[in-house]
């Protein structure tokens, strides 16, 4: 999975942050400078001659592309999103501290999107399709992403053979639920109740609309969506049920 760290932060011009290639997985991103283009929005622009404005009213739009840096590889990726202005500490000439300010910039949008998580290659398509159109929006809306998720996760079951589908006392076929789907995992995957009810309670809250969900709390459902395929499709043993639980306690994000 790339690092929290890269997925949360903002670039500059000059200074790449290290996004790995979603192509090759050997280089990162770096700018194909002559490309770089932004502009100061309206808003901020009007904003400019108000008596109380400050620098951190500014902000961008920009636009760009991205190269991998393995020579080898070489994809181009498109990428647009916002920007603001954000101010450190460096002394002028005399050694005396002084404020500066410089654009930073926030991704919206990449094509092609980031692999945030690792997918094993045996991985059903439906399910890679609907985790890669989860990682297209990520950076843009969050919720939209966990959603995706959440599709992912009944494909999941799907191909657990997990029904649907139940006989209700008025003998009528009815659509099961979602968390009695995952109750109905067979003993062999029993395991992975946690985990998954633990995306389950994400996705519900990306469905809401008054629920604004951050990038951080997609991370959480990518770090456990990502442990549940490897334990599916590469069986390897690593679990991280402490979160999933935590997450099930409180029926969602606290």
């Amino acid at each position: 999975m790339i690092d929290k760290e890269l997925l949360t932060s903002c670039f500059t011009k000059s200074q790449n942050i290290s996004w790995p290639c979603s192509t090759c997985s050997n280089g990162y991103l770096v700018i194909n400078e002559d490309t770089f283009f932004s502009k100061e929005t309206s808003v901020s622009l009007k904003g400019h001659s108000h008596y109380e404005w400050e620098p951190e009213w500014v902000s961008f739009v920009y636009s760009c592309i991205f190269r991998c840096s393995n020579n080898n590889c070489n994809e181009q990726f498109a990428s647009s999103g916002h920007g603001c202005l954000d101010w450190d500490i460096e002394e002028d000439d005399h050694g005396i501290p002084q404020q500066v300010y410089s654009p930073c910039f926030e991704p919206y949008y990449f094509y092609p999107s980031l692999k945030i998580i690792d997918i094993p290659k045996n991985v059903p398509d439906d399910i890679t399709n609907q985790l890669n159109k989860s990682f297209e929006l990520f950076f843009s809306s969050p919720s939209a992403a966990v959603n995706h998720a959440r599709s992912a996760l009944e494909l999941i079951l799907n191909h657990l053979k997990v029904p649907k589908t139940t006989i209700n006392n008025k003998k009528k076929r009815v659509k099961i639920n979602l968390h009695n789907r995952i109750d109905k995992l067979a003993k062999q995957h029993s395991e992975l109740k946690e985990l998954l009810l633990a995306i389950k309670w994400i996705g519900n809250e990306g469905s809401h609309p008054e629920k604004s969900l951050t990038k951080n709390d997609v991370i959480d459902l990518y770090e456990i969506l990502e442990h549940v395929l490897s334990e599916l499709f590469e069986n390897k043993s690593k679990t991280i049920l402490a979160k999933a639980k935590k997450i099930n306690k409180a029926k969602g994000i606290k």
